[in-house]
């Protein structure tokens, strides 16, 4: 049989090995020898599937785990994996990614995030999920928070034995069903975080106590490099808030977010920065509605210098907003 002699026409061959590969392994008989360090894998999780099991090693889509933290603990997970979760799953679990676990790994939706899949906590008390690990990526889910905690908590321990620093959330929906507490809580404050692309809705409670970012009061940080980009908020007791004043940001960039003042819901707090130790933040292409001012619910670092200019603040009677609507300072009382 003639082939031709271009390499389109070549055949594809292999040469058929001396001797099987060690344990079974295709490729193993290769002269570099075994590898023995893991490789990034996908882990499925999918509560729905009639073959979900969390004894499943979940490397096949017909044959995923059934929660997440069962993934998170795989024996297979190493840095750079994903965890995959099916867009109709429907999860109630609290999951922890504890300091031990592999850096740099995600955890992301396949479905639409506005639709699912949807994740609840086991207990109103209890967050949805917890990292305490370096550079995990939380992608395109749904979270549902209840009454007493958040859809997502970043951890920092005061001698910094564990840290969410380099954490990455994109593409989620916050959704608070009027009774949720928190959309991200944050302790401890881990550095260079980006929240990027969410949105945040429906936080609410009779004491007006909840929010779309609470940044809860710690000895050891205040976030630090921050990057918070092109966010909504919205219908919720609160925007980005602080515990009791007393801590803010530092060196942190707000852009191209959209604060809502609420029909159903009007915001006590839109913005509450006034507690950083050293302020150098920079708010710019933001837009802010309601009144732009202190009473209004902005508040800026009182302290330490920070930029709020080249918003856009629907509030043009403020002194501090020009009359083409973009704002010239930081808001004030």
């Amino acid at each position: 049989m003639v082939f031709g002699t271009t390499p389109q026409n070549w055949p594809l061959t292999r040469l058929t090995p001396w001797y099987n590969g060690p344990y079974g392994i295709d490729g193993a008989d290769a002269p570099l020898g075994v590898r023995t360090e893991g490789r990034p894998v996908v882990i499925y999780v999918d509560d729905t599937h009639p073959r979900c099991n969390d004894n499943n090693w979940g490397t096949d889509p017909l044959f995923p785990k059934a929660t997440v933290q069962s993934a998170v603990d795989s024996i297979f997970l190493v840095q750079g994996s994903v965890i995959a979760v099916a867009a109709e799953a429907t999860l109630a679990e609290s999951v922890l990614v504890g300091a031990t676990r592999p850096e740099q790994c995600t955890i992301m939706g396949l479905g639409n995030p506005c639709r699912g899949p949807t994740w609840t906590s086991a207990a109103a008390a209890e967050n949805c999920l917890e990292l305490r690990a370096a550079g995990w990526m939380i992608r395109n889910i749904r979270f549902q928070p209840n009454t007493l905690a958040a859809g997502i908590y970043l951890a920092r321990a005061a001698d910094d034995s564990y840290a969410a620093h380099h954490t990455v959330i994109e593409d989620c929906d916050f959704d608070g069903r009027w009774s949720g507490l928190y959309g991200i809580h944050t302790y401890g404050n881990p550095s260079q975080v980006y929240v990027l692309r969410n949105r945040f809705h429906e936080m609410h409670n009779v004491g007006q106590t909840a929010g779309g970012i609470y940044i809860d009061q710690a000895p050891q940080a205040n976030p630090f490099m921050w990057v918070v980009q092109d966010n909504v908020f919205w219908e919720e007791d609160n925007h980005i808030f602080l515990d009791d004043n007393t801590c803010g940001a530092n060196g942190c960039l707000f852009k191209g977010n959209s604060f809502f003042l609420g029909v159903n819901i009007p915001a006590v707090t839109m913005i509450d920065m006034q507690g950083g130790t050293l302020g150098g933040n920079t708010f710019v292409e933001n837009f802010f509605g309601g009144d732009y001012s202190n009473t209004g619910g902005y508040t800026a670092n009182a302290t330490f210098a920070s930029s709020w200019i080249g918003n856009i603040a629907e509030d043009i009677a403020e002194p501090e907003v020009g009359d083409n609507g973009f704002t010239i300072s930081v808001p004030l009382a």
